[in-house]
C-alpha cells in the first residue's frame, strides 16, 4: 500500500512524498498536494498494467562524498563558525574512515557500529563519538527531505554511546571573591568585567564576547541582551549589583559606537578579545588550578555559569527561574542543580503540610 508523508521544504513549502514498491524495489515521487500523491501511488501499485505508463527508472545511488559536497555547499554555511569549523574537520575524518566512495544507500547500522569503536580506539571521547553520530544523522535527514537521495537513516538504529556525567562543579562564595581579586590583578583590564558578567548572567563565553555597547542598557534598569545564542534565539537578562556598576564605569572610559564590540581585540577591533591566557593565570594565582582532578571537576570558564545557576538554585529560584535566565528550552538541562534546593522545597512543603494538615 502507498505510504504518503507530508514535510516542510526549506523554503517552507508543504509537499507530500509517496513510497511504494514494486518488484521489490522501492519508488518514491513527491507531489505539491494530497491529492497528486494518493492518485499517483494507487495508479502504480498496480506493476504497470493497463496501460499505466512504466514508473521511472530507480534514484541514482550517490555516494558518500557526493552527498557530503552537497552538504558542505548547502548546509554548513548556514551553521554558526563555531559549528561549522568542528563539523568540517569531522567530515575529512569520517570520509576517510567510511570510504568517500561507499554508497549513501548502503551504509548500514552495522558499519556505523564500526565507526562508534573506531573513534573510541582513537581516542575520541564519548560526547564527541555522540557528535560524529548527530552530523551524520543530520546528513541522512537531508538526504530523505530535502533532496529525497534515500528513504531511511540508519544512524536511528544504533544505540549511542554513553556519555559521562556532565560538569558539576561551581565555586564557592570564597572561591568567587579568590578569583575576582586574582582577575583585578590581571595585566587584562578587561578580564574581572567579563567574569563579573559571566558569574551575574550565567551566560557563555561566546555569548558576552558576542556583545555589543547597544546590547547594555542602563536605565530605567540594567540589562544585558544576548543575540549570538547557543539556541539562536535572544535572551535579556537583568544586570544588577558589582556587574552593573563595573560596566557603567567601563562604558564610560570607553565611549564606542553602539555597533562596536564590547570586548574587541586590540589587534583586529572586529574580533572579540582572547582571554584565555589571562583566565589560566587569574585560575593559578587563586588556586583554583589544582591538579589530579577528574576532568568534570576541573575549573573551566564554563564553571561560571554551573556557579550562576547553582547559587540561583539554593537562593530558592525554580527549575524554570534558571532555565529562562541560562536560556534553556528543556528544565532537563537544570534538573542537575535541583539537589541544591532541597532547602527551598523543604520551606514549600512544610507550608503546604501546615495549611491543609
Amino acid at each position: 500500500m502507498a505510504s504518503i508523508d507530508t514535510y516542510r521544504t526549506k523554503e517552507g513549502k508543504l509537499s507530500y512524498r509517496v513510497r511504494i514498491r514494486r518488484d521489490g524495489r522501492p519508488y518514491t515521487k513527491v507531489f505539491s498536494t494530497r491529492a497528486e500523491a494518493k492518485r499517483w501511488g494507487e495508479q502504480h501499485e498496480g506493476r504497470g498494467i493497463g496501460g499505466i505508463p512504466s514508473l521511472p527508472t530507480q534514484t541514482p545511488s550517490y555516494t558518500l562524498a557526493e552527498a557530503f559536497e552537497r552538504y558542505s555547499h548547502e548546509v554548513l554555511p548556514q551553521k554558526k563558525p563555531s559549528t561549522r569549523r568542528p563539523q568540517q574537520y569531522q567530515i575529512t575524518r569520517l570520509l576517510t574512515l567510511l570510504g568517500s566512495n561507499t554508497r549513501l544507500v548502503s551504509i548500514t547500522p552495522a558499519q556505523l557500529r564500526s565507526l562508534c569503536a573506531q573513534l573510541r580506539a582513537d581516542g575520541v571521547a564519548p560526547a564527541t563519538v555522540v557528535r560524529y553520530l548527530a552530523l551524520m544523522s543530520h546528513l541522512f535527514t537531508v538526504a530523505i527531505k530535502e533532496w529525497e537521495w534515500i528513504e531511511s537513516n540508519p544512524v536511528r538504529l544504533i544505540t549511542k554511546p554513553k556519555e559521562p556525567r556532565g560538569r558539576t562543579r561551581y565555586l564557592s562564595p570564597e572561591e568567587v571573591e579568590r578569583l575576582l581579586r586574582a582577575c583585578e590583578q590581571s595585566r587584562n583590564r578587561q578580564l574581572r568585567l567579563i567574569v563579573l558578567l559571566a558569574l551575574s548572567s550565567g551566560a557563555r563565553l561566546g555569548e558576552l564576547m558576542s556583545l555589543r555597547f547597544r546590547d547594555v542598557v542602563d536605565a530605567p534598569m540594567g540589562s544585558l541582551t544576548f543575540h549570538n545564542t547557543k539556541n539562536a534565539e535572544t535572551r535579556t537578562v537583568p544586570l544588577l549589583g558589582p556587574a552593573r556598576a563595573a560596566m557603567q564605569e567601563y562604558r564610560a572610559q570607553a565611549l564606542r559606537d553602539p555597533a562596536d564590540l564590547l570586548f574587541p581585540s586590540s589587534k583586529h577591533p572586529q574580533q572579540p578579545i582572547s582571554i584565555r591566557r589571562a583566565w589560566e593565570g587569574a585560575l593559578r594565582k587563586a588556586g583554583l588550578r589544582e591538579a589530579g582532578v577528574h576532568p568534570a571537576d576541573r575549573i573551566v570558564f564554563h564553571s561560571l555559569r554551573h556557579t550562576t545557576a547553582s547559587h540561583l538554585m539554593m537562593s530558592g529560584a525554580s527549575l524554570l527561574d534558571t532555565a529562562t535566565l541560562l536560556g534553556h528550552h528543556s528544565l532537563d538541562m537544570v534538573r542537575r542543580y535541583s539537589h541544591l534546593s532541597q532547602h527551598h522545597l523543604q520551606g514549600v512543603v512544610e507550608k503546604m503540610t501546615n495549611r491543609i494538615l
